[in-house]
């Protein structure tokens, strides 16, 4: 190779790294214009809201973001900031679980998303006309036991009552149905405890088992995991305030038995372990393909560019779920189409919903187009 040659191979590869360098430094720098606006977002629920805390994760693989990002403090009265390896509580976010293993049951040929209610609980009002699946998308009818008014007083004069799941169904039975099964939507805790019941009546296992056995240790989450009943919160954690309205320094953490929640929403995590839960639930993992395409796709509109399937909630491309207990509310989705994923967690129930932030992150990303 003359020596013209050698000069210009050598001019053109510093011109590539030069013009790689500049690239990479471009996308970092949009990146964190991104997430400087993220975080903007962030602090302003804590100066202008009675949210005490905030955890936040964002990932998303194609922009090269990996972004965590903690706000507030985790216990008032001790002036302790918000941790991002916290556990707490991820209320609703359960159902997917519960959903998760009946759909596996269904591919093992251990029951069928058309069997009715009435081959499991034939004593049950109308069980005959409620299906496997109208129990996993919210459209059997069955009243929802929490908004019962006097399980409300109960739970409230009694919080460390021990609740069977049972006792609970009956309750929501003691109700009509709130319309003909399969003819409309209405979300109801009651649906995921029969869901729970037939699980553990088709098996021989309780339901954390399965869900143990099924999801918490195939992808191996040290710090999730779904409790039946107790005050106490696993791991190391904040505290949770509030129920619906502000009292300030309503310390809820470990103040109700969660066997009111059981399989609605009793089980616990990390934004971490979440993220990943979340990102096998939607990319597939638990589930064959051809079942996953059919719970990714059957889903009924309850909102514009929202819709609920098999136990999965629907946000333009994002899958996932969200959930609010007392103390606690988050929320948990992913997009195949973006291959981000989003988890943020409050450590209240207000009325102001994670779910809020969910849309101005996606807003800050794409725009309209998620």
């Amino acid at each position: 190779m003359s020596i013209f040659r050698k000069k210009l191979s050598y001019v053109t590869l510093l011109v590539l790294i030069v013009f790689s360098s500049c690239k990479k430094d471009d996308t970092t720098n949009q990146n964190q214009v991104l997430i400087d606006q993220m975080e903007a977002v962030t602090d302003s629920i804590i100066e202008h809201t009675h949210v005490p805390g905030v955890v936040a994760l964002v990932v998303d693989h194609k922009l090269g973001i990996d972004w965590v990002y903690t706000a507030g403090l985790s216990d008032i009265p001790n002036n302790k900031p918000t941790d991002a390896g916290y556990t707490f509580r991820i209320g609703s976010n359960t159902k997917t679980m519960v959903g998760t293993v009946v759909l596996q049951l269904v591919e093992e040929g251990e029951l069928n998303l058309d069997d009715k209610l009435s081959d499991y609980f034939p004593q049950y009002p109308k069980a005959d006309s409620v299906t496997i699946a109208m129990l996993c998308n919210m459209t059997s009818g069955i009243f929802n036991f929490s908004e019962d008014e006097l399980w409300v007083i109960e739970l409230l004069t009694n919080p460390t009552k021990v609740w069977t799941p049972e006792e609970t169904v009956e309750l929501g039975f003691s109700h009509n149905y709130d319309f003909s099964p399969g003819t409309d939507w209405h979300y109801s805790n009651t649906n995921t405890f029969l869901l729970g019941m037939i699980i553990e009546k088709l098996t021989g296992n309780t339901l954390e088992q399965e869900i143990e056995s099924r999801i918490i240790n195939p992808l191996q989450l040290n710090k999730t995991g779904f409790l039946t009943s107790g005050l106490e919160l696993p791991g190391t954690h904040g505290r949770g305030y509030y129920f619906g309205e502000y009292v300030e320094n309503e310390d809820l953490t470990e103040y109700f038995d969660i066997s009111w929640a059981w399989a609605a929403g009793s089980a616990y995590s990390t934004p971490r372990e979440l993220q990943q839960y979340v990102k096998t639930l939607v990319g597939g993992g638990f589930l064959t393909d051809e079942m996953q395409q059919m719970r990714l796709t059957e889903m009924r509109e309850i909102a514009p560019n929202v819709a609920y399937g098999l136990s999965l909630l629907k946000r333009g491309s994002f899958y996932g779920h969200n959930g609010g207990l007392h103390g606690f509310t988050s929320s948990m989705y992913h997009s195949n189409e973006k291959d981000c994923t989003v988890i943020i967690y409050f450590n209240c129930q207000l009325e102001l919903s994670p779910d809020y932030l969910f849309y101005r992150y996606v807003d800050i990303l794409y725009g309209s187009d998620f």
